[in-house]
């Protein structure tokens, strides 16, 4: 027996096999390309939708942080108004502590007195960045004045906290007077 005699068969039954397994393949992968395409594309719908959503979320909370900030400004602003006219009220009533001693001294404490009258009234009035500006201003133009100032109102802010809480001693006598309940 040759080589010759011996024969294989490869006649239309396999051809149209393999033609037919082709034509499968590519219909699966047609099909998994599509499902692949569809997937991604619910994909990238969900995620959007997502993306939307957080931010939406991120600028409602933005929203209520800014108004919350705006509002301690605000309320700050006032605050520090108020106690600069404090300040203000304590430098006139000191100036009529020198008016007989030393008059021209008593001028000037009391031209102090209105000008601090007049910036109390400018932050009430004022918008936070316009007496942040006018802040900056005057610290480039006149940097002594503007730590001076500092310096003066640090001191004038210390006095006030030590005046407002009572005193160790104070506490202590207050303690000393109360009797003890049982």
């Amino acid at each position: 027996m040759t080589i010759s005699d011996t024969s294989f068969d490869n006649g239309p039954a396999r051809g149209d096999t393999n033609a037919g397994l082709a034509e499968q393949a590519r219909q699966v992968a047609s099909d998994l390309k599509q499902t692949a395409s569809t997937v991604a594309d619910s994909v990238t719908s969900a995620a959007t939708q997502e993306a939307d959503e957080i931010a939406n979320a991120a600028k409602d909370i933005l929203t209520d942080t800014t108004e919350k900030v705006k509002s301690t400004v605000s309320e700050q602003k006032i605050a520090g108004a108020e106690y600069l006219d404090k300040v203000a009220r304590a430098i006139h009533r000191a100036a009529g502590e020198f008016e007989n001693d030393v008059p021209q001294a008593a001028r000037y404490i009391r031209r102090a007195g209105s000008e601090l009258s007049t910036v109390a009234k400018a932050v009430r009035q004022r918008d936070v960045r316009e007496l942040i500006t006018e802040v900056e201003d005057v610290a480039r133009r006149q940097p002594a004045l503007f730590f001076g100032s500092a310096l003066i109102l640090g001191f004038a802010a210390l006095r006030f906290l030590k005046s407002s809480t009572p005193s160790s001693a104070q506490i202590t006598a207050d303690r000393i007077r109360t009797p003890a309940q049982s």
